[in-house]
């Protein structure tokens, strides 16, 4: 039994340390700080400049391409977009303007639980 004990937490040690191997970028790797080839969605508010972007989660992204949020400035909107995030940047493929009522507030009844 007091073999036991110390070989099952060397080997829970050793497992932890491969799964943190992976998790972690090599140092040569720059497929995290890449640019997203394909479009993503969020949705939040542009700037009242335009150039600005903050997303529902609180993130703040800079605008690569301004003029495609011409005219939706202050609004809540859904874009389309390549985000970079070595630069907290993201690059307009398409917006939505989402109305009013279809946005999620904290005092729906499925935030009540």
């Amino acid at each position: 039994m007091k073999k036991l004990v110390p070989g099952f937490l060397a080997m829970s040690v050793f497992a932890s340390l491969l799964v943190a191997a992976q998790a972690s970028p090599l140092p040569g790797d720059n497929s995290r700080s890449a640019a997203y080839v394909r479009g993503l969605n969020i949705s939040g508010k542009v700037g009242d400049d335009g150039k600005t972007f903050l997303a529902d989660d609180d993130n703040r992204w800079i605008v690569s391409n301004p003029g495609a949020l011409k005219g939706q400035e202050g609004r809540y909107v859904i874009l389309k977009c390549r985000m970079d995030l070595s630069n907290r940047a993201i690059q307009v493929l398409s917006v939505h303007q989402q109305s009013a009522e279809t946005r999620p507030a904290s005092s729906d009844s499925a935030f009540r639980r």
